[in-house]
């Protein structure tokens, strides 16, 4: 049975993203733009805590293979990041980008402030830079925080050892220097919409008086791994959201897949007893919910998903609990 507070979690990500298209956050911030369950995840993994300095610090290190690259670093966390590459151009490619995202974050403790980050990915690779600023500062205030709060962004370079190599050398990073930015606080203290439950928020700014809701949770837990997918549906407009964690000894594997899909990708019978999932990309399939009367559950289908540096993981079987709800 999936867990009540990680349904939560899923319906606070899900609200504030299906109130705003296309997605606000950059997508090439990843602990801003990553839905909070991710975040959380890699903090309970590491047992992290955030750091003294409240800054988070961000190295680009370009593109490859159709793959985009980051370093991060925030407290006693260390990840690099690999996403699909976003750079497309024309309307329609920025549409789409703006409603997915794949990512793999490898991620260890280490030791990130603002001068320093260091840290090692065990036979991956490691990092140990410092940080000259540039004497470039920025701020900016998001959507939503009037007043004082605000990011403040130093950009500069970070000078050391950044070594680092993927499975089958889908990606390699050999570099000495490259260019980034520090950002903070951590997060700001926005305004909110008080006393008005965030279902009420979807519908009312996102989903124009539609009222349908339906959540859709899978989950294959093994040894040293567990893949989720998430499924939010609200009239016609639905977030998908698949999400693997591995365990690598001293680090961990986290990779995601998001998309914010229009149409009817999860339809279901008034009884819940049935249910038929066919996501856009970066899925890619078909899903098939079945519950019988005695309360068993079956998930089969032809779902899958290609995260970075991994092959194609199916995201259903024998092996995935499942569970399908309705009326938030």
């Amino acid at each position: 049975m999936i867990r009540r507070a990680l349904q939560g979690a899923v319906l606070a990500t899900a609200c504030l993203l299906l109130a705003s298209a296309p997605v606000q956050a950059n997508p090439l911030d990843i602990p801003s733009a990553a839905p909070p369950q991710f975040r959380a995840l890699l903090r309970e993994k590491l047992h992290a805590n955030r750091g003294s300095f409240g800054t988070e610090s961000q190295i680009d290190l370009g593109s490859q293979h159709g793959y985009r690259l980051l370093a991060i670093g925030e407290g006693n966390v260390v990840a690099l990041v690999v996403m699909r590459d976003r750079n497309l151009r024309g309307a329609a490619a920025r549409k789409a980008r703006s409603r997915s995202q794949l990512v793999t974050a490898y991620v260890t403790r280490g030791r990130a402030t603002r001068t320093r980050i260091e840290g090692s990915f065990g036979a991956f690779g490691d990092i140990d830079v410092r940080f000259r600023p540039s004497g470039r500062v920025v701020t900016d205030a998001p959507r939503g925080c009037g007043g004082r709060p605000h990011f403040t962004f130093r950009y500069g370079t970070f000078v050391g050892r950044i070594r680092f190599t993927g499975e089958d050398r889908y990606v390699a990073v050999r570099a000495h220097r490259a260019k980034g930015r520090l950002r903070s606080p951590l997060h700001l203290h926005c305004r909110r919409r008080v006393g008005v439950p965030l279902e009420q928020q979807a519908r009312s700014s996102g989903q124009r008086g539609s009222s349908q809701f339906a959540g859709l949770f899978a989950e294959r837990r093994q040894v040293t791994s567990s893949t989720v997918l998430l499924v939010l549906s609200a009239g016609k407009r639905a977030l998908l959201l698949a999400l693997q964690e591995e365990s690598l000894g001293d680090m961990a594997k986290l990779s995601y897949g998001l998309a914010i899909a229009r149409g009817p990708s999860l339809r279901f019978n008034e009884s819940l007893t049935s249910a038929t999932l066919e996501p856009p990309r970066p899925f890619r399939g078909k899903g098939e919910y079945r519950a019988a009367p005695d309360g068993t559950t079956t998930w089969a289908g032809s779902l899958s998903i290609a995260f970075p540096g991994a092959p194609r993981q199916p995201l259903t079987g024998p092996d995935f609990a499942a569970e399908l709800d309705a009326g938030f």
